[in-house]
C-alpha cells in the first residue's frame, strides 16, 4: 500500500466519521424536538379539555404548588381551584359556570352508563341486586368511622336516616345521594330505614331495587343498607325528623348537617 494510497483510505475515514457523528447529532435534535412538541401538544390538550386558555391553566398550576396543592386532593379540578382562587367576582361566576355545565355532562353520561348497566343486569334473568347477608341491624356502639380509601383519596362518610315508604323528602334525599355516589366516588353512605325490622330484609331488597340500587356499591362496601332502629333510638329521632343526614369525621365523631 503506498503512501498517497493510505492517505486516501484516511481521509475517507476521516469523512465517513464526521458523517456519523452529524447524523447523530441531527438524530438527538430531532428527538429532542419531537419530545419538546409532545410535551407543548400534551399541555395544549389539557387546557383545552377544561375550557382554559394556556395563561389560566398555567396559573391553575402555579397556585397548585402553594397552599391549594397542600390541603385539597390532587383530585380537584383546575376549574374548581381557579374558581375558588378567583380574582374578582366574574371569574368566580365564569368558572362555577364552566364547572357546572361540566358536571351536568359528566351527571348525563354515568347515568346513561347507568341505565345501560340496569339493562344489561335485568337480560341476566333480573336476579336479585342485593345479597341479604349485606343487610344489618348494626348497634349504635359500631358505627363505622371515616377513613381512606386504598387508593389514597379521603373517603366522606355519611348517614342517612330514612323510610321505606310514605316520605317523599326521604325519597327525594336518597336519590340525590345515590346520583352523587356515581360521579364523586370518595362518598361512602350508611342507609338506616327506621321502619324496617330484622325480619324484613325482602322489603329492603325490593327497595333497593325499584331505586336501582347499584351492586357494586354494595359489594365494595360504599353503600350499606340497614335495619335503623338502634340509630333511632341513638339520636333520639322521630319519624316527623326525617329524613336525617350525619356526617362521619375521621375520629368517628358524627354531626347531623341536615
Amino acid at each position: 500500500m503506498n503512501l498517497k494510497f493510505k492517505r486516501h483510505l484516511f481521509l475517507m475515514l476521516i469523512v465517513a466519521s464526521n458523517t456519523s457523528f452529524a447524523a447523530d447529532k441531527i438524530t438527538s435534535k430531532e428527538k429532542q424536538s419531537k419530545a419538546t412538541d409532545s410535551s407543548i401538544t400534551q399541555t395544549e390538550q389539557k387546557h383545552l379539555m377544561w375550557g382554559l386558555s394556556s395563561a389560566e391553566y398555567a396559573r391553575y398550576e402555579e397556585l397548585m404548588k402553594g397552599i391549594r396543592g397542600s390541603i385539597s386532593p390532587k383530585t380537584i379540578s383546575p376549574l374548581e381551584v381557579l374558581g375558588i382562587h378567583a380574582q374578582n367576582e366574574a371569574e368566580r361566576r365564569k368558572y362555577a359556570r364552566l364547572w357546572a355545565d361540566m358536571m351536568e355532562k359528566d351527571t348525563e353520561r354515568v347515568l346513561a352508563f347507568q341505565r345501560a348497566y340496569d339493562q344489561a343486569w335485568k337480560d341476566k334473568g333480573n336476579r336479585p341486586l342485593i345479597d341479604i347477608s349485606q343487610l344489618k341491624s348494626q348497634s349504635p356502639s359500631t358505627t363505622p368511622t371515616a377513613t381512606t380509601q386504598s387508593s389514597g383519596l379521603p373517603i366522606s362518610k355519611m348517614i342517612v336516616v330514612t323510610k321505606l315508604v310514605g316520605c317523599a323528602a326521604c325519597d327525594k334525599k336518597i336519590h340525590q345521594l345515590l346520583t352523587s355516589m356515581l360521579v364523586d366516588k370518595t362518598i361512602h353512605l350508611d342507609i338506616y330505614f327506621s321502619d324496617s325490622s330484622d325480619k324484613q330484609n325482602s322489603v329492603i331488597r325490593q327497595w333497593a331495587i325499584s331505586n336501582r340500587v347499584d351492586a357494586e356499591m354494595l359489594k365494595s362496601r360504599r353503600l350499606t343498607l340497614n335495619h335503623g332502629q338502634s340509630l333511632m333510638n341513638q339520636y333520639q329521632l322521630d319519624e316527623e325528623q326525617l329524613p336525617a343526614t350525619f356526617k362521619v369525621d375521621n375520629n368517628g365523631g358524627v354531626k347531623r348537617v341536615e
